[in-house]
């Protein structure tokens, strides 16, 4: 047997719930997307990425044109959203901050995703992992055998100030004496001169400084960690998080994000997460 009471009840807690895309009924809640930064850069015409061009693969520059996977990960956001994208530069440990005061709509630079960088933005799906290694000193630390080894007073270890790597030192080396620059050079120039013992950084990029410095350095395989690379956004725009991570998961199934590994990471094995299927 229908209870009136009930049914009225129902009826009018019902014309509180929003439908998709469109207004609270009774005017209270705004609508998500139209409040989306995805939706801003569109009415806009134009998508803003703020990065640090000083990580090459990802954002670098070569006769003052941005370039790498970052840039044109972005570029192809920028296609599926028909607006031109502007870069914006800043340092690395800036741009959190930049992202919050809202001059820039998103940030795209091989940022890895922690639970403590959640804690004051969001992140889409991963688009790259990578593990963070060390680039050690020759002869300084000639004596490493395991990474337990650095894990000493008696050495000093050296990181990208706000990197992952900082991170990965003070969780996995709490007793090495930790120093950290704003750039990734500078740290590599401290081992590579025999300042310090080892840099921790991830892979790529170890690898490469080890090439730039061979008579000095050598590269240290054993794994500290293994990092994801997102898009970070800001909090509480699902909206956003939805559009990047459908055009993340196209890329995927049309081969776009593949081809990214292929260009600008020739030799690293594309995982079969990230190929089409």
């Amino acid at each position: 047997m229908k209870n009136p009471a009930l049914l009225a009840v129902l009826a009018a807690s019902l014309l509180g719930v929003p439908g998709c895309g469109r207004k609270d009924v009774a005017g209270g809640s705004p609508d998500l997307w139209e409040t989306s930064t995805i939706n801003q850069a569109s009415r806009r015409g134009k998508l803003v990425v703020l990065m640090e061009a000083e990580f090459k693969p990802f954002t670098y520059k070569e006769q003052g044109e941005l370039k790498g996977f970052d840039v044109d990960l972005a570029r192809e956001l920028g296609k599926e959203l028909k607006v031109p994208v502007e870069f914006r530069e800043r340092g690395f440990d800036l741009l959190p901050a930049e992202l919050t005061q809202g001059k820039g709509d998103l940030i795209i630079s091989g940022v890895t995703m922690t639970p403590e960088r959640a804690l004051s933005c969001a992140f889409t799906e991963p688009y790259f992992f990578t593990k963070t290694i060390a680039l050690l000193a020759k002869p300084r630390a000639d004596g490493v055998r395991t990474i337990a080894d650095l894990n000493s007073p008696d050495r000093r270890v050296v990181a990208q100030k706000g990197s992952t790597g900082e991170n990965s030192i003070r969780a996995h080396l709490p007793k090495a004496a930790v120093s950290t620059f704003d750039r990734e050079d500078l740290c590599a120039l401290e081992v590579a001169q025999g300042r310090a013992d080892a840099f921790i950084y991830d892979e790529f990029q170890v690898k490469t400084q080890a090439k730039e410095h061979p008579d000095t350095t050598r590269v240290f395989d054993e794994q500290l960690s293994v990092e994801p690379y997102a898009i970070e956004l800001r909090r509480g725009d699902p909206e956003s998080r939805d559009w990047l991570n459908l055009v993340l998961s196209i890329m995927k199934r049309d081969g776009r994000l593949e081809a990214l590994y292929k260009k600008h990471l020739p030799g690293v094995e594309v995982p079969s997460e990230f190929r089409p299927r």
